[in-house]
């Protein structure tokens, strides 16, 4: 059984709630605090430390906005954004990309579950990774990869999903298609990897 929370606790708890429902991110401390006219962030940090020893969230210190709450049973599911056409220059998840947001069983959210979006899969130059032309495809943000991990990789504004396979002095893009006509991308700069393929959804 979770131990009880303090009136305080639940008063940020719930506003915590509403708040990452509303905007699929976590407010700041400073932010709690103008919310609840706390002069101090002190009494805030006591409370929002209180609430992770109790099990109602977790905190990842290397992000500001850096809260994440504990799905409860009766709520399964996390708003992962949806991201369309990458905007000329923004980050992949720059808000203008994002085109909406759906409901995902956090099974498949390892971690924060802020770190994950989805893309669209375009054409069948990963049909053997069975990643289909029009499949939802769930990636966790970030930097680095792993030598055969599927990533998705940014080049030139263009989001791209392929096999990664580093050479000497260079990165290969390898597509898994059953199309011979697909062919490995070789890049030595000018690219940067948006994150790793978790699963992929048939709409």
């Amino acid at each position: 059984m979770r131990e009880q929370l303090t009136p305080k606790e639940q008063k940020i708890l719930s506003y915590l709630t509403e708040y990452i429902k509303q905007n699929a991110q976590s407010p700041t401390l400073e932010e709690i605090a103008d919310r609840f006219g706390y002069t101090s962030l002190t009494s805030v940090q006591r409370a929002v430390v209180s609430l992770e020893k109790k099990g109602r969230i977790t905190r990842d210190k290397f992000q500001k906005r850096n809260i994440s709450l504990v799905v409860e049973s009766e709520d399964k599911t996390f708003p992962v954004p949806v991201v369309g056409v990458v905007a000329c220059g923004s980050p992949i998840l720059a808000m203008e990309n994002i085109e909406s947001y759906l409901p995902t069983d956090v099974q498949f959210l390892r971690g924060n579950p802020k770190d994950y979006f989805y893309l669209k899969a375009s054409g069948d130059s990963m049909n053997k990774a069975n990643i289909d032309d029009g499949d939802l495809v769930l990636i966790r943000q970030q930097a680095t990869a792993k030598p055969n991990d599927r990533v998705v990789a940014l080049i030139d504004d263009h989001a791209t999903i392929k096999k990664l396979e580093p050479g000497n002095g260079y990165i290969a893009l390898v597509p898994e298609s059953t199309n011979p006509e697909h062919k490995p991308i070789v890049l030595r700069e000018d690219f940067s990897i948006q994150g790793i393929v978790i699963q992929s959804f048939k709409l």
